[in-house]
């Protein structure tokens, strides 16, 4: 124990269990008492003392495996020494064990210091805690023979376990492969729960910290499960951090899910057993309290990522916009790095959660450009999701997913109908149930679903009983509460300027290099009813009118809504750097808008580097034109006449071709400089039933870019099956973006 700690244990001895005196002439002999918070101690002087801590007992069929730490304190002004002291175990028929010392620790305790000694011994398979007392004698003058008897102490109260206290595991009892000294300290950090569709189910984060002085991994061999208060027991299994190696004296999580225990109500009293098997069967080597559920963070909260070593997680604002047709919902959380050290940002997907079965994915529109985070460097995510019209903000939870971390082998089974009441549940099978089936949070897209991508990493869901579309390969790391959520009313838009689409954006002066100025030349919004969510698609052009060459400014372009949500726009993937005297160029920025906003106006916020406003302007969405060019800005479209075709084949399988000859005048309205892989224009051909079967996409510049005139597009290979007299062909402006290509829907020819 360390100086400080020492110096918090009661210098008065209380709760004597044997006469003495203790007065200024001296000290008269050991006895048995109390130190701190009630801890049972054997007294050798009134500054030097052993107390017990983590005993278990591992009860096996032929003879049980009983574990604990002595720990010597001195608080005196000497030196204390361990080898003065004979240790054994007690039972009440007389029974004597001579427990035997594991590990490597200095026998000597120097002042204001203790020392910490692992032992373990084999007793009878009879024995219980409850009647084994450890007891310390003094060695006779021989050095063989037990002197004078000090104390003894039953182990039992050092065994009961408690919520938020280290229990001692002896892992070596589950595999005798294992080094001797391979104990481990658990402790349980929180509970999620997560709405799937069995029901709920429990997370848990476990501190586990190697003992020993050997590193290994989490062996396969020890079994899982949880058991309530009334003796009921669910199925466990390491899910995630399984396949890490544990370091002697250092921290590892291990994240533990029980299936069903998450759906019990509170005060069920849930312990998570430890358990290992051998020719007799199975038998238990450790037993640590589970928090039940552990309170979702609040706005302003800031606390220790689980998973990342220095990464502190802040809660930094939620809006809750409640309307008679939906509520819609956005959470932003920060990470820090408090480390002296880079270290990698997480993984990350998020569902909201309400209610004991309902979850909606949260789609991400702000999240970091870089993989990893510098000594006390931040990164922001904003998540953003449609609920259904009603949903208390007090009964809403966002759930930060992290990737998982292979278990594999490691995470083990989760006992056995013997030792747990329940059959097994392998790691592998557990993973899988963790990972339902659905779509993952990356992924590519194909040409009939481009628009999955269109400015967010995750798709956007509706509500079911336990959405699992951010499932697969994730476990709960963070629950956030949104009950402390603002309305969504003023922010930047109620500050917003007025201004006028085409018009030079009245920045501060020195936000941007003299003779440098920005203007939003379009502005449009397309609901894609395929996936649910709104695409807005801004283009900004900067215009250099001084007489040298400019750098091309990294401007954060975001919208607020008049209730406050805020949406963060993707910058095209390629864009000019420079900006040559004399010329202007084009940038795009997409946006990802829940159905259930539809603002027709907006306020621009435009930051710079540093994430600063540079002021907010009132932008209104364009309305598409129903005749007419269309606009591909700096492009304009105009769609004369067009010819739809088809031809049969029966060389090999029978195919249809489709054939759709456009007849365009394409008109460039300003000459600016523009990326290849700017605007481009899709043509994609459905069924009846809105099914995609082909498409291409055509450059406005470069290689094989469109041209006024006649045009023919050919759609090979459309099966038989496929075939439908009522197919159509959707026009598309296409944007790439760095989370994929967003589309913008321009016009629908009939076949």
């Amino acid at each position: 124990m360390e100086k400080d700690k020492c110096n918090k244990l009661p210098k008065l001895l209380v709760t004597l269990t044997a006469a003495v005196a203790i007065s200024s002439a001296g000290w008269s002999g050991s006895f048995t008492g109390t130190v701190s918070a009630g801890a049972a101690g054997i007294f050798v002087s009134p500054n030097v003392y052993f107390t017990v801590e983590d005993v278990s007992l591992a009860k096996g069929t032929g003879k049980s495996s009983l574990h604990f730490t002595l720990v010597l304190h001195n608080e005196g002004s000497g030196t204390a020494d361990l080898n003065a002291f004979a240790v054994s175990v007690n039972a009440p028929d007389g029974s004597k064990y001579t427990p035997k010392l594991s590990g490597t620790s200095s026998a000597r305790v120097w002042p204001a210091s203790t020392g910490r000694y692992l032992y373990s011994a084999d007793v009878s398979s009879q024995a219980s805690l409850e009647s084994l007392k450890l007891s310390l004698n003094r060695w006779a003058s021989d050095g063989i023979s037990k002197g004078a008897g000090i104390g003894s102490l039953p182990l039992a109260a050092a065994a009961a376990p408690s919520s938020g206290k280290p229990v001692r595991v002896q892992l070596n009892e589950a595999d005798a492969s294992l080094p001797e000294d391979a104990a481990v300290t658990i402790v349980a950090k929180d509970s999620i729960r997560w709405n799937r569709d069995s029901g709920q189910e429990l997370y848990t984060h476990l501190t586990v910290v190697n003992q020993g002085t050997t590193a290994f991994k989490w062996n396969d061999n020890v079994l899982l499960s949880v058991q309530d208060a009334k003796g009921r027991t669910y199925a466990a299994a390491v899910v995630s951090g399984g396949d890490a190696l544990l370091e002697p004296q250092e921290p590892a999580t291990l994240t533990v899910k029980t299936s069903g225990a998450g759906s019990q109500s509170s005060g069920t009293g849930l312990k998570l057993v430890l358990g290992a098997k051998n020719s007799g069967g199975t038998f238990t080597i450790g037993t640590v309290p589970l928090p039940e559920r552990t309170a979702a963070a609040g706005v302003g909260d800031a606390i220790p990522y689980i998973n990342g070593d220095g990464l502190e997680l802040t809660y930094r604002s939620a809006v809750v916009n409640a309307k008679t047709d939906g509520t819609t919902v956005q959470t932003v959380v920060e990470f820090r790095n408090t480390s002296k050290e880079h270290v990698p940002l997480p993984d990350l997907s998020a569902v909201y959660q309400f209610g004991s079965r309902a979850t909606v994915d949260g789609v991400i529109d702000a999240k970091p450009s870089s993989a990893f985070l510098a000594p006390d460097e931040a990164a922001s995510y904003r998540y953003t999701a449609s609920l259904p019209g009603g949903v208390s903000k007090d009964a809403i939870e966002l759930l930060l997913l992290a990737k998982e971390t292979e278990a594999g082998s490691a995470a083990g089974s989760t006992g056995s109908a013997d030792a747990a009441g329940t059959s097994g549940m392998s790691a592998a099978d557990a993973k899988a149930s963790a990972s339902t089936a659905g779509t993952s949070a990356g992924g590519g897209t194909t040409s009939a679903g481009k628009a999955a991508a269109s400015g967010g990493s995750s798709t956007a869901a509706g509500v079911s009983p336990a959405s699992d579309k951010t499932a697969a390969g994730y476990v709960p790391a963070a629950a956030l509460s949104l009950a402390k959520a603002d309305s969504g009313k003023g922010g930047d838009y109620a500050a917003a300027q007025p201004y006028t689409l085409g018009g030079k954006l009245p920045l501060p002066g020195g936000a941007l290099e003299a003779g440098l100025g920005v203007s939003l030349v379009e502005f449009h919004k397309h609901e894609n009813e395929e996936f649910g969510y709104q695409t807005a698609v801004a283009k900004y052009k900067f215009t250099n009118t001084s007489v040298k060459t400019l750098d091309l400014p990294q401007l954060g372009m975001e919208l607020t809504t008049p209730d406050g949500l805020v949406y963060a726009g993707t910058r095209q993937s390629s864009a000019a750097a420079r900006i040559l005297p004399g010329t202007a160029a084009v940038v795009s920025y997409s946006y990802m808008i829940p159905p259930s906003d539809k603002s027709e106006t907006l306020a621009m916020t435009v930051t710079d580097a540093d994430k600063m406003s540079l002021g907010s302007y009132k932008v209104a969405f364009q309305a598409e034109a129903e005749s007419g060019p269309v606009s591909f800005y700096p492009f304009e479209v105009a769609f004369n006449d067009s010819t739809v075709g088809w031809t049969y084949s029966t060389k090999t399988d029978a195919q249809y071709t489709y054939k759709l000859i456009l007849d365009m005048t394409i008109t460039r309205k300003e000459q600016v400089i523009v990326d290849s892989n700017f605007s481009k224009m899709e043509i994609e051909l459905l069924d009846p039933d809105n099914r995609s079967l082909a498409s291409q996409t055509v450059p406005f510049l470069g290689t094989g870019r469109l041209v006024s005139g006649k045009q023919t597009f050919f759609f090979n290979d459309v099966k038989s099956e496929q075939f439908s007299s009522g197919a159509h062909f959707n026009i598309y402006e296409v944007i790439e973006t760095p989370n994929g290509p967003v589309r913008r829907l321009i016009k629908t020819i009939q076949g």
